[in-house]
């Protein structure tokens, strides 16, 4: 699609800056006490980017093999949330948990996955005052190869990403996140935070 590129004024960001801080402080506690150990996240970083570019930021990704998990939501504001975990973190959870065969790394891999979401977007939607449903989450073990192949990322012609780094340092479990809106909602959510921040006027 040759669409233009819809952007975010300074303001904009700043203040869906500020909603994810509060959305990103809840997910670090709901994590930390799932897997009774400290988790932190990184300051969410907001981009919009055609679908192509995001794909070729994943060439930074240099593991070969990724355990790649994805959920839908759906409301006013829509889209997925992408979780990646390599092979390394995901041996690692599995001997946290103390797991010991691959269906149970992939239920734990499921299971963050759904918590993450949901705990994320759901803070998220609260705090713009919206609601959203999810869809059941979706595993497969991917390469980098087939990244740009699948389903997930021919969905989007551009997307808003808030990418997001959870980490285990004691237990070395380390993933990425990123969660992914189609055009509509980035329009949408434009408008809710121009509202926002006309109400902080």
């Amino acid at each position: 699609m040759n669409q233009e590129t819809i952007t975010l004024t300074e303001d904009e960001k700043d203040v869906l800056q500020e909603l994810m801080n509060i959305a990103y402080g809840s997910a670090t506690t709901v994590i930390a006490e799932m897997l009774d150990a400290f988790a932190s996240l990184s300051i969410p970083k907001i981009e919009i980017l055609k679908t192509t570019s995001l794909l070729a930021k994943f060439d930074d990704l240099k593991s070969t093999s990724y355990f790649f998990s994805t959920q839908a939501f759906m409301g006013e504001f829509s889209g997925e949330s992408v979780f990646f975990i390599n092979k390394v973190s995901a041996n690692n959870l599995a001997q946290h948990l103390e797991l010991e065969n691959n269906e149970d790394i992939h239920d734990a891999i499921l299971e963050l996955t759904n918590v993450l979401t949901s705990s994320l977007t759901t803070r998220l939607a609260q705090e713009m005052k919206t609601e959203i449903t999810y869809s059941s989450p979706n595993i497969s073990e991917i390469s980098l190869e087939q990244i740009a192949d699948t389903q997930t990322f021919k969905n989007y012609s551009q997307v808003i990403v808030i990418y997001i780094q959870i980490n285990f340092k004691d237990q070395k479990i380390n993933g990425e996140i990123f969660i992914l809106t189609k055009d509509g909602s980035i329009q949408w959510l434009k408008q809710r935070l121009n509202s926002i921040l006309a109400a902080l006027i």
